[in-house]
């Protein structure tokens, strides 16, 4: 599995963040795919920032990645404070459909993982209506599980069979990265992209922010009012990150 170089990336505390706007994630990878370099690639927004300075573990996956790209928009305000223009929101959602539109001309083809049995199918038959080109080669709702009962070799057994060139993981973090990090060693010719609730907003059994909200940066705000229960797991995510966000912006005048 090969990573980017570390001048590559920008620090939030012990986590390291690719320097890239979604045009550049889009060569990148059909770059990539082109020399052979396989690997995983993370869409991190701020709860996984958090979680990755209080986790070395976890920390060390996402530094390890193909791609660790900015999914939450005050990582984007982060990269921009330490003077690094160029970064843009890479959001898991249009991730996807520019990847699915561009599939045709690069052939492509895709396997789903994650979610419900009634999402899943959802987002296969919306696929094949919205992107009547694209190849799936597989759409799998797994049990949910502990990381530790997954069965990885039979997993990467089966990815390599059907040849995929992305494995799209809605697991949601930390689990799909940690399934990610266990499965890329064993697959030959796929790249695994974790995405959350990207399979969610596609068959839209989640109700995605509206598109000024995201650009304020607020989505975090609508998710919460969709899940208040989420408050107290929240709150240490939101105090830490405007730390941060603070730290960039003065350490850098």
């Amino acid at each position: 599995m090969a990573s980017e170089k570390s001048n590559n990336r920008y620090e939030i505390g012990d986590f390291r963040v690719s320097k890239v706007n979604l045009t550049q994630v889009l060569e990148y990878i059909k770059n990539s795919i082109r020399e052979r370099r396989f690997g995983y690639i993370c869409v991190s927004n701020s709860r996984v920032a958090y979680q990755a300075n209080h986790d070395l573990d976890y920390c060390n996956i996402q530094n390890n990645s193909l791609l660790t790209v900015p999914d939450g928009k005050p990582l984007v305000w982060i990269a921009h404070n330490k003077g690094y223009k160029e970064v843009g929101q890479v959001a898991g959602n249009e991730l996807l459909h520019s990847l699915l539109k561009e599939s045709r001309e690069r052939g492509y083809s895709h396997y789903f993982y994650g979610s419900t049995p009634s999402t899943i199918k959802t987002i296969v038959e919306k696929i094949k209506s919205d992107y009547p080109h694209v190849e799936i080669k597989c759409a799998v709702s797994p049990p949910f599980q502990p990381i530790e009962s997954f069965d990885i070799d039979s997993l990467a057994k089966e990815i390599n069979e059907k040849i995929p060139t992305f494995f799209w993981v809605g697991l949601g973090a930390p689990k799909q990265e940690r399934l990610m990090a266990l499965l890329q060693p064993k697959l030959e010719k796929t790249i695994c992209i974790g995405v959350g609730l990207v399979f969610e907003y596609y068959a839209g059994t989640v109700e995605r922010a509206p598109k000024w909200l995201r650009k304020l940066g607020f989505e975090w705000l609508v998710r919460l009012v969709q899940q208040p229960k989420r408050i107290k797991m929240f709150t240490p995510t939101l105090v830490w990150m405007c730390k941060e966000l603070l730290l960039s912006l003065f350490k850098n005048k």
